[in-house]
């Protein structure tokens, strides 16, 4: 039985529709990704499974007695005195058992003549208690909590006196206790570093729990899930496999819709156009006949494409080297964080800078662009060398000015025309540039930084983190726009799967320098992005002797009928109780779709010949 069934769900805020046509059933095991563009109701999903918000259509069943997990991504007002004290607070179960074991304890100290009853009653708290692990509870919250990096002394403060990443750790932390049967996470990757990102990744491979993960990081979809949710343009669409495999069943997907919405609005336009010709005269009954079978026909709905934003960037000429460093030291406040071995950026290359929260990732980049000096050593850059510095927390920003203005200041020599064109590449478009940069989102603020450097034309581009706060689809868009970019690029990132497109050169912070290192490897089994991928070929219409009209309508309306058998099966949850089955559907729907495009082309041919 599953843990969770949705059927038909819709959620919908006012009048806007935020996604409809929800069928998923999560059955004890599965590990199911969601993704869309930031605003597509990822969240919602969550709220929707852990039975915070009702849908607005359909029905959610949940399995009696259910526990559920949530980490959402806003933490509450923590409840102990210490972080230690604060994640062994999350598992209720166990902590009220232990008052009920010290209440008992004081009672059995002084016995009375309840004395045998309140023994009997600390056996069985005490045998519940060792059966949830309660004795266990406090090495596993240091061990959780060591592994996600908050160690013994930040284990002993406050938890009001920890930063927003520590507190993201610590809230991760209290999830990761819970004996829950679903485990609902939200962006859990949010202010982790690469190790804690890793460390995360490793513990829930192990965990036989099942989960529901909303994320932007592409690498741990990859390695964790076997199911993606795919919210786009209003719709929810389930796709078995994991991200890679979600890939590529997308892209099939949506070629065989729009080849199938093409032969259908063809055939329709065809059966149309024979109609309003005979409608009167000696083919009016072949014409009414053709009118009912046009009105029983199930219209395939017209593709829709998520709006995207669009990013050129542009570099101006310099020389082949465009920047290197002599025996740099970096630090802040007279304080060094790390030795950087001699660098060479030349034109094109592409440099990612790994290491731990803290270790002075972001002062390299504001050294090498001049906004801190060096502690020791020089930077040179070449001839013609310009270089810009895309920060993470936005500090180059006026919260005061509008978006449009904002790029006007940087580029005072640049028509509104040109500007107000790039903002609309950047999904800022009418009033929406016109809005106080304050009032943005994180995304929405991302996307003005990114639409600066699409107004710019340096030739060395410093991304601190620039994956942070973009959705999965502007990330895809981004590596493309980098892809493209004859610029040199040094990248800081946690992004694994980001980090992995360019195949740079890594340099990574460790004990106090900055040293080489071989960058990793790609997820096995990752997809090629969609605009690297060729494109299908276009399957002929099968050759063979003419056969008539009747016999392709035949042959249309059988296919339309298995067509619609094989989505149904597919949306059915008791489709994926036999390991597979999912599968060989999936294979015979792309054959009775592409069976359908070639009848349709067919019918068509055969329709043209006889009107003649």
């Amino acid at each position: 039985m599953p843990l969770i069934s949705c059927q038909g769900v819709a959620v919908e805020y006012g009048d806007r529709v935020v996604f409809s046509g929800l069928d998923l059933s999560i059955e004890p095991g599965n590990r199911v990704g969601i993704v869309g563009a930031n605003g597509s109701g990822k969240s919602s999903i969550l709220g929707l499974l852990a039975g915070l918000e009702p849908p607005s259509q359909g029905a959610v069943e949940r399995r009696g007695r259910l526990i559920v997990a949530y980490l959402p991504q806003e933490a509450p007002v923590p409840v102990a005195e210490t972080v230690l004290g604060e994640a062994m607070a999350s598992r209720t179960d166990i902590s009220t058992l232990r008052d009920e074991m010290i209440h008992l304890e004081r009672r059995l100290a002084h016995p009375g003549a309840d004395a045998e009853q309140v023994l009997e009653r600390y056996g069985e708290c005490q045998a519940a208690y060792e059966g949830l692990g309660g004795y266990e509870l406090e090495s596993r919250a240091r061990a959780v909590l060591h592994g996600l990096g908050l160690e013994e002394d930040e284990q002993q403060r406050a938890p009001t006196e920890l930063s927003v990443g520590q507190i993201r750790r610590l809230e991760l932390s209290k999830l990761l206790l819970q004996d829950a049967d679903l485990v609902l996470l939200d962006e859990p990757t949010n202010h982790l570093d690469l190790a804690a990102i890793e460390w995360l990744e490793n513990h829930l491979l192990q965990s036989a729990r099942t989960l529901c993960l909303v994320a932007h990081d592409r690498r741990l979809l990859e390695r964790v899930c076997d199911r993606v949710v795919e919210l786009e343009a209003g719709r929810a669409e389930v796709y078995e496999g994991s991200y890679s495999s979600y890939l590529r069943q997308r892209d099939e997907r949506r070629l065989r819709w729009r080849r199938s919405y093409e032969a259908q609005q063809a055939h329709i336009s065809h059966q149309e156009e024979f109609i309003r010709r005979y409608r009167a005269g000696q083919r009016a009954r072949q014409a009414r006949g053709r009118q009912t079978i046009l009105d029983r026909l199930e219209r395939i709905p017209e593709p829709t494409e998520l709006r995207r934003m669009h990013l050129n960037l542009h570099a101006a000429p310099s020389a082949q080297v465009v920047l290197r460093t002599e025996a740099l030291v970096c630090g802040r406040e007279g304080r060094a964080l790390f030795s950087v071995p001699d660098i060479t950026i030349s034109r094109g290359d592409r440099i990612a800078i790994l290491g731990p929260n803290g270790s002075g990732k972001t002062t390299l980049l504001h050294t090498l662009v001049g906004d801190l000096p060096p502690l020791s050593g020089r930077v040179m850059p070449g001839s013609r060398a310009r270089l810009r510095l895309y920060r993470q927390d936005f500090s180059d920003l006026d919260s005061e000015r509008s978006v449009l203005q904002t790029l006007l200041d940087d580029n005072p020599h640049t028509l509104p025309e040109r500007a107000r064109s790039v903002l609309g590449a950047m999904l800022f478009s009418g009033d929406r540039a016109e809005a106080r940069v304050g009032d943005l989102s994180g995304g929405e603020k991302a996307r003005v930084a990114l639409a600066r450097l699409g107004m710019d034309e340096a030739n060395l581009l410093l991304l601190d983190e620039p994956t942070n706060h973009l959705d999965i689809p502007s990330q895809e868009v981004l590596e493309e726009a980098i892809s493209h970019y004859p610029g040199a690029v040094v990248v800081v990132s946690h992004d694994r799967y980001f980090v992995d497109v360019f195949k740079p050169r890594v340099l990574e912070v460790r004990e106090g320098r900055l040293e080489e290192r071989r960058a990793s490897a790609p997820p096995a089994g990752r997809a090629v992005p969609a605009s690297q991928r060729p494109k299908p070929a276009r399957k002929p219409a099968p050759a063979g002797p003419r056969r008539s009209t009747a016999h392709a309508e035949e042959r249309i309306g059988a296919l339309e009928a298995e067509r619609q058998e094989l989505t149904r099966r597919l949306g059915a949850p008791t489709t994926y109780r036999e390991p597979g089955a999912g599968d060989s559907l999936v294979e015979r729907l792309r054959v009775v779709e592409t069976e359908l495009e070639a009848s349709y082309a067919t019918w068509v041919e055969l329709e043209g010949t006889t009107d003649r």
